[in-house]
């Protein structure tokens, strides 16, 4: 039996590789840990529905760490489930229309968008089914068109220093209601207060009888941080900000060269 006894896979930037698909290479090393008793969780950003394509290109069983880890999912079990305040959500989305490219609300399954042409088409791509295309302002609104609660707001613009500026002027208008984190180059979000993804760590960890030094995970960016310092074992991916890798106890090669199946290959396979 393995010594870490679960792996945690955050998905874009991570297990995905640019082209959005899951290499040969990396899928085979995942498969051959499972084999050895390891359970996978994937980790992400991303709604669970959105999650799904990862999950059948490896063709495993997995547990679903949704939304930063704010909706975990085993099965039909639910280990927790949350949603933004609806007040945070509905000052931060005022405040930012019309300052940023797109606006899009992450449900459980869907997504809705306020945005043009060119970003509509990125996030359906990225997703992997066309999102409600709306004003996304009003939560309750979404919660209409969609039929679901909004999880989260998913801001993006392809100005990294705007985005900063305006993290940091969201942040003292949501206070305690809601965490404020960036997941990629062109983005940040506002979740639930207090998501992180190193909590869904702990949780997945207690629902599988596991110690937290039986874990290992794999990032890329700030909202992975927490995990890779908190797992048994953290690993970034060399393609990844400079807080997930201070975090790391290894760099890995990058989501484009393999980075996942070399990490095991050498830190997990070893001792069979």
């Amino acid at each position: 039996m393995y010594r870490y006894r679960a792996i945690f896979l955050d998905i874009d930037g991570t297990l995905f590789s640019d082209s959005l698909a899951i290499t040969e290479r990396t899928r085979e090393a995942i498969r051959r840990a499972y084999r050895g008793g390891v359970r996978i969780v994937l980790i992400s950003g991303r709604y669970i529905t959105g999650m799904q394509r990862a999950q059948e290109q490896l063709g495993l069983p997995v547990i679903y760490a949704a939304i930063n880890g704010a909706l975990i999912k085993d099965g039909d079990e639910y280990l927790r489930s949350q949603r933004v305040d609806m007040d945070a959500y509905r000052i931060a989305a005022e405040y930012l229309d019309g300052k940023v490219a797109s606006l899009i609300a992450f449900c459980e399954t869907r997504f809705a968008i306020n945005s043009d042409d060119a970003w509509f088409d990125m996030q359906t791509g990225i997703c992997g089914a066309p999102g409600i295309r709306m004003d996304v302002r009003d939560p309750e609104e979404v919660e209409r068109r969609t039929g679901e609660k909004p999880c989260k707001l998913l801001v993006k613009d392809d100005d990294r220093a705007k985005l900063d500026r305006l993290m940091e002027e969201i942040r003292p208008a949501v206070g305690d209601r809601a965490t404020v984190i960036s997941s990629g180059s062109n983005n940040f979000e506002i979740l639930p207060y207090g998501t992180d993804k190193s909590d869904a760590l702990s949780i997945v960890a207690d629902h599988l009888g596991i110690p937290l030094c039986s874990t290992m995970a794999f990032g890329d960016w700030d909202n992975d941080a927490g995990m890779i310092a908190a797992a048994g074992f953290g690993i970034a991916m060399a393609n990844g900000s400079e807080k997930a890798k201070a975090a790391a106890d290894y760099v890995t090669l990058s989501n484009n060269e393999d980075g996942i199946a070399a990490a095991l290959e050498r830190f997990l396979f070893q001792e069979e």
